[in-house]
């Protein structure tokens, strides 16, 4: 596996460099998928497609699974779960905040994660660790920042909870647009909590298994269109202090599985 997790940290820092020489041409279309707020680029196809290429040639007999259309299957018990990039809008508008996020899943399960920060050249993959101090577990809401975007916030007034009472917990409410950046950020957050009830298996599986590697506590729920709900913190105190806040359904399927959609108690 040692050979696996180095092939890949080095392909995903390769793609990295040629993408963000990419956007600095500031030469790509945009074409919509399901409306004017999903999008797609042809740096997104680009950048799925050399992934998938340089994953095929080395690890021909592996799964891989790709935001932009991409399904595999193939013999072994490896599967790739990949977006190409993680923050397209972000990508597009300001040129920054914008991820590569690669999952290795065995089994089905996270083992191993990578999520580039493509600008920065940051790099958090399981197994580095936080560069603050480990989580208190006396944090809680009002010393942090609640991360919840619009549409959550509509979907959680719609299943008739109040996502302004929650909000009203925190020292403030941010959103950053690139769901596996703002999970990996997480970690090393003093009481911040990402909360978001539509995302994909790509946006936040490589970002799971980083942040269960730090000891942070992460929860999904699998939705009725293919989409979960996620949840992450650093603590179970800040969770069980945020949990009453969700709709009834969504701790109702939090508790049926213990937020862990990949039914597994170890990763």
């Amino acid at each position: 596996m040692t050979d696996l997790y180095s092939f890949a940290k080095k392909l995903v820092l390769c793609c990295g460099e040629q993408l963000r020489e990419k956007r600095r041409q500031h030469n790509f279309s945009i074409q919509e998928k399901t409306g004017h707020s999903d999008i797609v680029t042809d740096h997104d196809i680009w950048a799925q497609c050399y992934l998938c290429e340089q994953i095929s040639k080395q690890y021909p007999e592996h799964s891989i699974v790709g935001e932009e259309n991409m399904c595999r299957e193939g013999t072994s018990c490896w599967k790739w779960v990949i977006d190409p990039i993680d923050g397209t809008t972000n990508y597009c508008q300001f040129g920054r905040d914008y991820a590569i996020s690669v999952a290795l899943l065995h089994n089905g399960n996270p083992m191993y994660g990578y999520v580039l920060d493509v600008e920065n050249r940051r790099l958090y993959e399981s197994g580095d660790s936080p560069q603050n101090h480990a989580p208190d577990d006396e944090e809680t809401a009002n010393e942090g920042i609640l991360h919840i975007g619009f549409k959550t916030m509509r979907d959680f007034a719609r299943q008739g909870s109040d996502p302004f009472a929650l909000a009203e917990q925190f020292r403030g409410v941010r959103y950053l647009g690139c769901a596996s950046l703002e999970l990996c950020g997480i970690a090393e957050e003093q009481s911040g909590l990402y909360i978001n009830s539509h995302l994909k298996l790509w946006d936040f599986a490589a970002a799971q298994a980083i942040l269960l590697g730090r000891g942070c506590r992460i929860a999904a729920a699998a939705l009725p269109d293919k989409s979960y709900f996620v949840c992450a913190c650093r603590t179970e105190a800040l969770y069980n202090q945020c949990l009453p806040f969700f709709p009834e359904e969504i701790r109702r399927k939090l508790n049926e599985n213990g937020g862990n959609v990949f039914h597994v108690t170890n990763m």
